[in-house]
């Protein structure tokens, strides 16, 4: 035993945490890009993001991502206290297509009950009601079968993809390697004159510098997954001060 006095000292408490947005984000066990890209996009205060994780299995298939859906209640039940959690992002882009919001709040809430929860597509259907948007053109990262699905799921919300393309990549740890300027190319050779918008969805993508400069030379809005699940995140959690550079929907 130490032969040292311990000298107790007084601590001052103020609200800690209290007066910060906290953002309880659920990422897939592959995913090192959107704690990276939200980071850059959040204000230097005012908003937080605590992470964790649920796991993912390549290759990216229908079934592999259906599979998230059960994973979604162990993750939320890590975060302690609960109440210190304004909002959940299930930061999945196809996921979130392919399991609707319902389903995926109903299994969030076996551990957190009244959990407010996003998700990329949960904030892109809202972000293009915001804009009045029902045309768009898509950039994928995706196979060919979960981007079709994508455009079935799109259809299904009212969205027309009046033009595509895909950098047909099967694994998530290949799709962070893919350049913001090869996306930012892709994004403008896949531009339509009968879309009202582009869609670059899948959180493993790096878009968050792009944004502005992609919007500029198409003279229309860009929607990202990264960027709609923020936007919505801070809608719910009542996060009303302005942030610049990221496109036009955060000006709404």
């Amino acid at each position: 035993m130490s032969t040292i006095p311990i000298k107790h000292v007084e601590a001052s408490l103020d609200a800690g945490m209290a007066g910060q947005v906290v953002i309880g984000l659920i990422a897939l066990s592959t995913d090192v890009v959107t704690e990276y890209e939200l980071r850059k996009m959040l204000p230097d205060d005012g908003v937080s993001i605590s992470a964790t994780r649920i796991e993912t299995h390549n290759p990216i298939t229908i079934e592999n991502l259906q599979g998230h859906a059960h994973e979604i209640a162990k993750a939320a039940e890590l975060f302690v206290p609960r109440q210190a959690v304004d909002v959940f992002a299930y930061a999945c882009t196809s996921g979130s297509a392919l399991i609707s919001q319902a389903k995926l709040e109903a299994e969030l809430h076996r551990t957190v009950p009244g959990a407010k929860l996003t998700s990329p597509m949960t904030g892109a259907y809202k972000a293009f009601r915001e804009l009045g948007i029902a045309r768009v053109s898509m950039l994928t990262p995706y196979p060919d079968k979960v981007t079709e699905a994508m455009i079935g799921c799109l259809r299904g919300a009212g969205i027309s993809v009046v033009c595509c393309g895909s950098f047909q990549i099967e694994n998530d740890y290949e799709i962070i390697n893919v350049t913001p300027q090869s996306i930012q190319a892709a994004g403008q050779a896949i531009n339509s004159p009968d879309a009202q918008a582009i869609f670059i969805p899948c959180t493993g993508l790096r878009t968050s510098s792009i944004i502005d400069s992609l919007e500029n030379s198409l003279g229309k809005p860009v929607i990202t997954a990264h960027q709609a699940m923020l936007w919505d995140a801070l809608r719910i959690a009542g996060y009303t001060q302005p942030l610049t550079g990221l496109g036009t929907l955060f000006a709404t």
